[in-house]
């Protein structure tokens, strides 16, 4: 495909580097000429210095001949016009980042097409989102949705006292199990190990689970019986990620709170979030959380836009008491130091957008992808087309590319776990683990070329 990605930021430098290594033609527009100058020396794409908006710039990258426009700069109204002169070139694809709430709403409303665009991007309220589905399952630092919420991944730590540890996966086989689930990955001493039957689990393991949606809460119990549905939610910073995840939250955890350091948005949040009880400070200051409760809080969730602050914060929340504590940033190398901090999630919302767009760029048999922090691998949802090779022979009979595995299919609206006797067919949605190097092979059993 003709991409052409609007904006070098980390959304667009991200989704510039993952589509050029599948094969794309990619341009990359930026204003910004050193900004411009190091996405040139580090990415295989071709670069241009200019504004999205400015009609010029799009004539550099092709823009007649493009298949797809990911507008992505940090300002929503570029990225909406951007979208416009796109659709006035003849582009059928358009996507859209747009971080505020009451311009996308308003979008939304009077229809996408009068705005000349596809889809919608927010990162923030993807990441209010996968925080809501995190403390939803108990233990989980990693989540994502597949087949309409019918079947669900989730990444675990395995405690020294959960009854996994010592199983052979050979032990957990379905009939032993009225709530079926399949571990498709386990991460050790940083090792991706795709695990056979005879793999042991151990304390300390990270394992990645694929299961039906009614197997979740007695998974979430079995994995760890010591936690249980959290009463009482702390929020620190009432930006757009934590006012959305404060309102969702609220309609089901009564004891939840917002902390908010400007006094001004303080009171309109205040005035905004009835069921809220919302405190005027910083959530890094020990007297301000021990006003809230901290010490019989269940979750604490750091959303403000200080990823420092966030990082500290928790750090201190947790020490004073809070059982479960989950931080969003846009630092990807925090992920290297959360588990020796003892922060239980983290959430990037510009990695989610990635994920979300290229879910949506990669276009063919290609329906939803979760990429994993952890192994450098992805979940992807399939639908194989009509003789695709994946449909010709049961999976044992089908050579599948290194370090993938078909884990999940949902065949006429029913959900189950792969076997080896298991025959997909063309409609069906099949969810498949896989390490990044592995995408495009894995993309090829699914096509009907």
């Amino acid at each position: 495909m003709n991409i052409i990605i609007v904006g070098a930021g980390r959304i667009g430098r991200n989704l510039a580097k993952t589509l050029s290594e599948e094969n794309n033609e990619v341009y990359l527009i930026e204003p910004q000429k050193s900004v411009a100058t190091k996405v040139a020396d580090k990415l295989d794409v071709k670069v241009i210095v200019g504004s999205g908006s400015d009609p010029e710039a799009l004539q550099k990258a092709n823009i007649r001949s493009a298949d797809l426009v990911l507008a992505v700069t940090t300002t929503d109204e570029v990225n909406l016009v951007v979208c416009s002169l796109a659709a006035a070139y003849g582009v059928k694809r358009k996507i859209a980042r747009v971080r505020n709430t009451a311009l996308r709403d308003i979008v939304r409303e009077f229809g996408l097409d009068l705005f000349s665009v596809n889809e919608l991007i927010n990162p923030e309220l993807v990441a209010a989102e996968a925080i809501v589905k995190t403390i939803e399952t108990p233990g989980a630092s990693e989540v994502g949705d597949f087949a309409s919420g019918q079947i669900l991944l989730r990444g675990f730590d395995v405690p020294e006292t959960s009854p996994l540890c010592g199983s052979r996966l050979v032990e957990l086989a379905d009939e032993d199990f009225p709530w079926p689930f399949l571990i498709i990955s386990i991460v050790r001493n940083q090792e991706v190990i795709f695990p056979k039957g005879d793999a042991v689990v151990q304390k300390g393991d990270h394992i990645y689970v694929l299961l039906p949606r009614h197997s979740l809460a007695e998974f979430v119990n079995f994995v760890n019986p010591e936690l249980t549905p959290p009463k009482k939610v702390i929020i620190y910073g009432a930006t757009i990620t934590g006012k959305h995840l404060a309102q969702t939250l609220s309609q089901k955890i009564k004891n939840t709170t917002i902390i908010e350091e400007d006094p001004a948005v303080a009171r309109d949040v205040s005035d905004a979030l009835e069921q809220v009880t919302v405190i005027n400070g910083s959530a890094s200051d020990a007297e301000i959380l021990n006003e809230c409760g901290i010490e019989a809080t269940d979750v604490f969730i750091a959303t403000s836009k200080n990823d420092h602050s966030n990082l500290i914060s928790s750090v201190l929340a947790k020490k004073m008491g809070a059982k479960t504590t989950i931080i969003t940033t846009q630092q990807p190398e925090y992920m290297s130091i959360i588990d020796a901090l003892a922060i239980d999630a983290i959430i990037n919302p510009h990695y989610l957008a990635v994920e979300q767009i290229l879910q949506m760029a990669r276009g063919r048999s290609i329906s939803a992808v979760t990429k994993l922090l952890e192994c450098d691998s992805e979940a992807i949802e399939l639908v194989p087309e009509k003789g695709s090779p994946i449909t010709r022979d049961a999976l044992k009979d089908i050579k599948l590319p290194k370090n993938s595995i078909v884990g999940a299919v949902l065949q006429g609206g029913n959900v189950a776990l792969a076997k080896g006797d298991t025959k997909i067919n063309e409609g069906d949605k099949v969810i498949v683990f896989c390490q990044d190097t592995a995408i495009k092979k894995v993309q090829a059993l699914f096509t009907g070329k």
